[in-house]
């Protein structure tokens, strides 16, 4: 199982995390980040490292 952490008080509402993983990430009322569930599946793992490679403020960390 792999874990994923956001860190909301570096997030600045870009949305990439979205566009490559939606089941996982959101955006909130005020437009900043927020998990749907805190892990994946091996079926996940590509979108989760592309929404982690491709967010401009490095506010998503996840452990495998």
């Amino acid at each position: 199982m792999t874990t994923i952490k956001v860190d909301r008080s570096t997030c600045q509402g870009y949305g990439n995390c979205v566009l490559a993983l939606a089941p996982v990430f959101d955006l909130d009322d005020e437009g900043l980040v927020v998990l749907k569930r805190d892990d994946v599946g091996p079926g996940e793992l590509d979108g989760l490292r592309r929404a982690a490679y491709d967010c401009p403020t490095d506010s998503i960390t996840f452990a495998e």
